[in-house]
C-alpha cells in the first residue's frame, strides 16, 4: 500500500473555495501579503529567465526571496511586477 503525504503549500479545492469567499475588507494583513507570493516556477514565467537568473536577481537585492524551510522558495509578485516595469523604463530611457 502506497502513502500519500500532503504538502502543507499545496491547498485543496475546499480551502480554496473558502479562501475566496472571504472578502478582502476582513482579511487580515497575514493573509493579504500570503495571497501575493508566488512560487518559483510562476516567478520564472513572469520574469521570462532561468531559474538561476531569478535567485541572482533576488540576491543582487531587486527583489526579496521568502524561503519556507530548505527548498521552499516564494517571490512577492508585486516587487517582481515593479522590477519588470524599472527594467523597462531604463531600456526606454537608453
Amino acid at each position: 500500500m502506497r502513502k500519500t503525504f500532503k504538502k502543507f503549500w499545496l491547498k485543496s479545492e475546499n480551502e480554496e473555495a473558502v479562501e475566496n469567499s472571504i472578502p478582502q475588507e476582513q482579511a487580515s494583513p497575514v493573509d493579504k501579503a500570503m495571497n501575493n507570493l508566488i512560487k518559483m516556477k510562476e516567478a520564472v514565467k513572469l520574469l521570462k529567465a532561468s531559474a538561476p537568473t531569478v535567485r541572482k536577481y533576488a540576491r543582487l537585492g531587486y527583489y526579496k526571496e521568502y524561503r519556507f524551510g530548505e527548498k521552499l522558495v516564494f517571490y512577492n509578485k508585486e516587487e517582481i511586477l515593479n522590477f519588470i516595469l524599472n527594467r523597462l523604463r531604463t531600456a526606454e530611457d537608453s
